[in-house]
């Protein structure tokens, strides 16, 4: 973090009136200010500068810090003592316009460390992401894609473990088995249950064999048996926009519920 590019920030702020996706103020004349969620949100998305003695009620005023060493003492505490995983912050003490300020710089963490949280109040009540210039709580499916990467989830091979064999097209699996083995010799090698764990049909959990995901909905004999929710909803509206009604004020003409395995529902599009 530079001089230049704080004052950069300071004279933004000052001239739209307003913080931005990678801009965050805090008034902190009369104390240590909430920002636990700022840091969350920062490290989460792209990262950015969080200016303390700045007050966005007053017009975005210079006010200056109650102390500029106890307010340092206490941004390091929290990033280190409550903030999951640890933040190493810079900070950079400057003087703008005759007052004290305190500029925090917190980059965004790798990948695999997100969510960034603030640990007294748990993964998915202090997990932050920054939206234009503020810190919203991440959504549960936010949180849930962040841990899936982070511990190499992959959702199309997980283990459906509801399913069995039975419940796929044998005919089709032998008709895809047996045109792999064509075009790969060295896959042909492997028995038909080997084939099917390598393509990614089925996957083994406690010593049981069950269709991934994916083997389900390729080539489930009714794959909305277990996942209902994955299906395609199809509508006709009048007009040619959405918001265009017809005649008698219908905002639309008819619907279908699409359902089956991937291609028979790309078939029925």
């Amino acid at each position: 973090m530079v001089l230049k590019e704080v004052i950069e920030a300071i004279e933004y702020v000052k001239k739209y009136k307003t913080e931005t996706s990678r801009i965050e103020v805090k008034k902190a004349l009369g104390g240590f200010p909430t920002c636990y969620d700022t840091f969350s949100s920062f490290s989460n998305k792209y990262g950015g500068i969080i200016i303390f003695g700045i007050d966005e009620d007053k017009d975005f005023a210079i006010t200056g810090v109650y102390d500029i060493n106890d307010l340092q003492k206490k941004i390091s505490s929290l990033c280190k003592d409550s903030m999951e995983p640890i933040l190493r912050p810079d900070i950079l003490p400057i003087e703008y316009e005759g007052k004290q300020l305190l500029v925090v710089k917190i980059n965004e963490i790798s990948q695999n460390k997100k969510p960034c949280y603030y640990k007294p109040k748990g993964l998915r009540g202090g997990s932050y992401t920054r939206i234009g210039d503020s810190d919203s709580l991440m959504t549960e499916y936010e949180i849930y894609a962040l841990q899936s990467y982070k511990e190499h989830i992959f959702e199309d091979i997980r283990p459906n473990k509801r399913a069995s064999l039975d419940d796929l097209n044998k005919e089709l699996l032998e008709e895809y088995i047996i045109k792999v083995k064509m075009e790969k010799p060295n896959f042909a090698k492997n028995d038909y249950n080997k084939c099917l764990k390598l393509s990614g049909i089925t996957d083994i959990s406690e010593d049981n064999i069950y269709p991934t995901l994916a083997g389900t909905l390729i080539f489930g004999e009714y794959p909305q048996s277990f996942y209902p929710q994955l299906f395609i909803a199809c509508a006709v509206i009048p007009g040619t926009e959405l918001g265009d009604v017809g005649p008698l004020g219908e905002r639309f003409l008819d619907n279908k519920r699409i359902e089956g395995t991937i291609e028979e529902m790309l078939e029925a599009l």
